[in-house]
């Protein structure tokens, strides 16, 4: 993958409305995200001139698969990412510090589906089984999967529709035999960008091949039928942000101000989903 294709977590600050009355300051600033105890794992600094309109920050803070794969265990507690933003005037008399708690949610859409693959003895060489799925997701409104042999090994490509935004995807693909169960299985986590200049294809690790499957036939391809059950969890953005508490401190005397919120009840609050709304399956040979 090249560089500039690679996924990274960025941060930036608005400088907000120009209201006629604001005035460009010369600010310092540091960015990191901390641990349990509250030490920084990462961080970045910079300085620069910062007025209406302006947007500052980091472009390229850090690989998102450092954060979601790598050291998932050190940046993510329970699932939450925790960043840490300070920042200060250059060159002014220092009047008071000001403390500011905000708290975002990602939302996140589900899905499942099965894909029978029929007369899979047919299955050769130069030959590709393709299903498309259309959904009702706003996210994530369209995919299409292939199912082809690399040597003697079942390769399975996703891609998705020009229209879909920049997302995570989590994927597991199991194969469901005669009984109903699932003897093998794989997962993955893929970043689709949606800004990149050519398609993005997603090469699923390998699980299954055509003589295992073909070894035992009965249990694995009743009826000359492979079944494979797709179970998607798909990042569909911020679901709600808000700033939960304000605190200002001005020389000896403290002053505190706390933003009253309604409380967001994470366990009964229902998540997106999504289903499928049609499909079909085609064959084609590849030239």
């Amino acid at each position: 993958m090249d560089e500039i294709e690679k996924p990274y977590i960025y941060s930036a600050h608005y400088g907000g409305e120009d209201d006629g009355k604001s005035t460009v300051i010369d600010t310092e600033f540091e960015l990191s995200f901390l641990d349990r105890n509250g030490s920084p794992l990462v961080k970045q600094w910079n300085k620069s001139l910062f007025g209406p309109k302006d947007i500052l920050g980091f472009s390229k803070f850090l690989e998102l698969k450092d954060v979601l794969v790598k050291k998932k265990n050190d940046f993510l507690e329970e699932g939450t990412l925790t960043a840490c933003c300070n920042m200060s005037r250059i060159a002014t008399e220092i009047r008071g510090t000001s403390t500011c708690l905000g708290r975002s949610r990602l939302g996140m859409e589900h899905m499942s589906h099965q894909w029978i693959i029929k007369e899979f003895k047919t299955l050769n060489l130069g030959v590709e089984k393709t299903l498309l799925i259309q959904t009702t997701s706003k996210q994530v409104p369209s995919l299409s999967m292939s199912l082809f042999l690399d040597g003697g090994q079942i390769q399975i490509e996703i891609t998705q529709d020009e229209d879909c935004a920049s997302n995570m995807c989590y994927c597991k693909i199991s194969l469901i035999d005669i009984e109903k169960n699932a003897p093998f299985s794989t997962q993955d986590q893929h970043w689709f960008c949606s800004y990149k200049k050519k398609k993005d294809v997603w090469r699923f690790p390998i699980f299954l091949s055509k003589n295992k499957l073909m070894a035992n036939k009965a249990l694995y391809l009743p009826n000359d039928s492979l079944t494979l059950r797709f179970e998607w969890n798909i990042e569909s953005g911020i679901a709600s942000s808000q700033i939960e508490s304000y605190e200002y401190i001005a020389g000896s005397t403290v002053q505190s101000i706390l933003a009253t919120v309604n409380p967001i009840d994470y366990d009964s609050e229902k998540l997106s989903s999504t289903s499928c709304k049609s499909t079909y399956r085609s064959e084609k040979h590849i030239n």
